[in-house]
């Protein structure tokens, strides 16, 4: 009898009858506190494990990329837009949060396999530990815009509250793409390459390299509806620079609704099928 109970035990760990809905899986991340603070630990001292320069990491990638755009634009094309290396640092680190947080959501229930089928806990405390991980990193490696600010004389006002409701929005997006193609990706690993594909394609189509600035005005609805990032990352790059928006209060909240409306879709979609596609690991 011992014995029975132990295997219903274990088994009941290992498939758990939470309730198959947004509440259930809220409600389970809720009680998984402690597994979110010590995989956001892990995945926060493992980044630069073994690695010489460390947290360095996180501004030289983003002063190569940005060197790399300046030389082409300013240096040999000759673009003439003071602040041009800032526009394009601001936008690289905001992709970049959305670029690793999207993709190791998607990857998420392929890549922990062998942790899932072990015991039970929220899987999706590893979506949300993933995203504050690069949530901080982010921010960390914001300091390196701060010799530009000094540079260009930018005096810091309210809006900079706009960067964190950038960033904010960036990590909802990312989620909720996250949560909604994870368990397509068990079942169809195309889907890793295709969201590669997309991601690659919207670094060009985002105003990363430029600012919304440089798309009629008349198009914004349209172009924030393809791609709510663009939103964002206008978003942050003024509250940096302590200017008006370039888009219209109703473009942003038309995105912010769109990037709700993909989240809840996609935390849906994932409650649904998590049990089922675990089984498919």
């Amino acid at each position: 009898m011992a014995d029975s109970s132990q295997v219903l035990e274990l088994e009941r760990l290992r498939n758990p009858s939470d309730s198959a809905t947004i509440l259930g899986t809220i409600n389970s991340v809720r009680k998984s506190g402690p597994m979110l603070r010590s995989i956001l630990h892990r995945d926060l001292r493992l980044r630069y494990h073994s690695s010489l320069l460390g947290y360095l990491w996180t501004l030289i990638e983003p002063l190569m990329l940005a060197g790399a755009y300046y030389t082409v634009f300013i240096i040999i094309r000759g673009y003439a837009e003071e602040r041009y290396p800032l526009w394009v640092l601001s936008g690289i680190l905001i992709w970049s949060m959305f670029t690793k947080t999207t993709r190791f959501g998607v990857n998420a229930l392929v890549k922990n396999a062998s942790l899932i089928q072990q015991v039970y806990f929220s899987r999706a405390v590893l979506f949300i530990a993933n995203c504050l991980t690069n949530y901080l990193i982010t921010l960390m490696s914001m300091l390196v815009l701060i010799p530009f600010i000094i540079l260009y004389d930018i005096t810091l006002n309210w809006r900079i509250i706009y960067v964190f409701i950038g960033l904010l929005f960036s990590g909802i997006l990312a989620l909720g793409l996250g949560f909604l193609l994870s368990s397509l990706n068990v079942v169809y690993r195309d889907v890793d390459h295709l969201i590669g594909f997309v991601i690659r394609v919207g670094f060009f189509l985002s105003p990363i390299m430029y600012t919304m600035s440089f798309i009629p005005k008349e198009h914004h609805w349209w172009y924030l509806i393809v791609n709510p990032m663009a939103s964002n990352i206008s978003m942050v790059r003024s509250g940096i620079q302590g200017e008006a928006l370039l888009i219209s209060s109703e473009s942003v909240l038309l995105s912010m609704g769109l990037t709700l409306l993909i989240f809840i879709w996609g935390l849906h979609v994932f409650s649904k099928n998590q049990s089922r596609v675990v089984k498919m690991l």
